[in-house]
C-alpha cells in the first residue's frame, strides 16, 4: 500500500515536473530581463489589474501548483497579494479545459454563466485581500 502511494506521487510529480521548470525559468527570466519602470507599472495596487489577474487566471490553463513559483518571485518583486490573490481565484475557479466537459455534461449557458460569477468573485475576493493588506501583514 505505502509502495502504491510513493510510486504514484513520483509518477504524478513527474508529470508536473516539466510544467515546473517552465514556471521557475520564466520567473527568472522575469527577474532578470523585463526593466524596472514596466515591472512597477505592471506591480502597482490598482483596481484594474486585479480585474486582469482575475481574467488571466481563468484564461490560464494547467495546475495551480505550476505558478507558484512565478507568482512568489512576483511577490517578492512587490506584486501586492490582492493581486496574486485574484489570480489564484480564478485559476481555481475556472480552467479553460474544463470548457468542453462543462459544455458537454451542462451546456453553453451553464458554463457562461459560471465563467461571469466566478470572476465576479475572483475580483471580489482581490478587493477584499486589497482592503486587509492595510490593516493586516501577510
Amino acid at each position: 500500500m505505502i509502495t502504491n502511494i510513493i510510486y504514484l506521487t513520483l509518477a504524478n510529480f513527474l508529470k508536473f515536473l516539466p510544467i515546473l521548470i517552465v514556471a521557475i525559468v520564466t520567473a527568472q527570466i522575469i527577474n532578470s530581463y523585463i526593466p524596472k519602470d514596466m515591472r512597477e507599472e505592471i506591480l502597482k495596487e490598482k483596481g484594474r489589474n486585479i480585474i486582469r489577474a482575475s481574467g488571466i487566471g481563468i484564461a490560464t490553463p494547467g495546475p495551480l501548483a505550476a505558478y507558484l513559483p512565478l507568482l512568489k518571485v512576483l511577490n517578492r518583486k512587490g506584486l501586492p497579494l490582492s493581486i496574486i490573490v485574484a489570480f489564484i481565484t480564478g485559476q481555481t475557479l475556472v480552467g479553460p479545459m474544463r470548457l468542453f466537459l462543462e459544455v458537454k455534461y451542462f451546456g453553453i449557458t451553464f458554463f457562461v454563466y459560471r465563467v461571469i460569477i466566478s470572476f465576479l468573485i475572483a475580483v471580489g475576493i482581490g478587493m477584499c485581500f486589497r482592503f486587509l493588506e492595510k490593516y493586516i501583514r501577510f
